[in-house]
C-alpha cells in the first residue's frame, strides 16, 4: 500500500480516560512492521470522516461526554454511518455504550460493578464497569468492547484481525519485531491472571 492511512484519535483530551487511545500505536508500530505507513491524528469535531481509515471512540467520564456531545451533537451518528458504510471502528466502554444505541435499538442495562481481568473467547482484557453488555463483540468491521486501555496491546491476534479485515496488509507476514512484541503481549495475558 502506497498511501499513508489515516486513523482518527476522537476527543483525546476527552475520551482517553485509560490509555484507550494507546489501541491506534499498536495498530500503527504493527503496520510499520509490514512497511505500510499510517499516521494518527487527534479529530475534534470534524463534519466528515470520508478522508479517515480508522475511528477509535475511547471511554470518558460522564463530564467528559457531557462536554463533548454539547460541542458535537452529531458526533455519534457520523461515527455509526462511519460503521455501517463497512469501515473499522474501535469503541471502548462508555464509548461503546453510547455507540451501540445508534447502531441497535438497545439500551445498555446497569447492574453490579465488577472490576477484574477477563478472559473473553481469547481476548484478555480489564473490565470495570457496571454496564450489561457483552464484553467484546463486533458488528460489521467495529469492534466494540467494555474491557479497558490499550486491549490490542495485550491481544496482537485482535490488532491484526482489525489490519486483515480492513484489507491494509497480509498479516501472514512476521519479522523479529512483531514475534517478540506477541511474545511480550502472550506473557502478559499469562501475568494478567497471577495472584
Amino acid at each position: 500500500m502506497s498511501r499513508t492511512l489515516k486513523f482518527a484519535a476522537l476527543y483525546p483530551k476527552h475520551l482517553d480516560v485509560n490509555g484507550d487511545h494507546g489501541n491506534l500505536l499498536v495498530l500503527q508500530k504493527r503496520l510499520q512492521w509490514r512497511d505500510v505507513k499510517a499516521d494518527v491524528l487527534p479529530v475534534i469535531k470534524v463534519q466528515n470522516f470520508a478522508e479517515f481509515d480508522f475511528i477509535l471512540l475511547g471511554h470518558g467520564t460522564n463530564d467528559a461526554w457531557a462536554e463533548v456531545l454539547k460541542l458535537d451533537p452529531e458526533l455519534l451518528s457520523r461515527v455509526a454511518d462511519f460503521s455501517r458504510a463497512g469501515k473499522p471502528v474501535m469503541a471502548i466502554s462508555s464509548g461503546y455504550e453510547h455507540l451501540i444505541q445508534e447502531l441497535e435499538p438497545a439500551k445498555a442495562q446497569h447492574y453490579e460493578h465488577v472490576s477484574e481481568f477477563r478472559e473473553i473467547n481469547g481476548v484478555v482484557g480489564y473490565l470495570n464497569t457496571d454496564v450489561v453488555l457483552p464484553e467484546v463483540r463486533t458488528i460489521g468491521q467495529t469492534l466494540l468492547t467494555l474491557l479497558h486501555g490499550p486491549l490490542l496491546a495485550k491481544n496482537p491476534e485482535l490488532a491484526d484481525k482489525i489490519i486483515s479485515d480492513a484489507g491494509w496488509c497480509d498479516v501472514g507476514e512476521t519479522n523479529n519485531q512483531i514475534n517478540s512484541v506477541d511474545e511480550l503481549a502472550k506473557a502478559s495475558r499469562r501475568i494478567a491472571f497471577e495472584d
